[in-house]
């Protein structure tokens, strides 16, 4: 199961995912993305920082909208996340392509 809420504040938003994104989770995790697509803040910030599991389908819907965000000017960063997924993010050198902070 994932839950996420979407906070904003000075043209910031901060997207926290609690949960796992699995074959059930992803469609949840699509919505979250498409939802922050559509709003006008310049920075978001992804909390990765309660979220257990990601599967090949999350690491791929995370990437698409990493690539329209900043295509559209926008700046992508994951702020908070744990010790295995941030491994597996070092392991497929996404940390080369998003900011992690830890």
């Amino acid at each position: 199961m994932l839950n996420y809420t979407i906070e904003n504040k000075d043209n910031e938003l901060k997207l926290s995912i609690k949960g796992r994104v699995d074959s059930e989770g992803v469609a949840d995790f699509q919505e979250a993305f498409d939802k922050i697509l559509g709003m006008p803040e310049e920075k978001a910030f992804l909390d990765f920082s309660e979220l257990q599991f990601i599967n090949s389908s999350g690491i791929g819907k995370l990437l698409i909208f990493y690539k329209k965000y900043k295509n559209s000017g926008r700046e992508v960063i994951i702020d908070g996340i744990n010790e295995d997924i941030f491994t597996l993010f070092k392991a497929i050198r996404l940390d080369k392509l998003i900011e992690i902070k830890r």
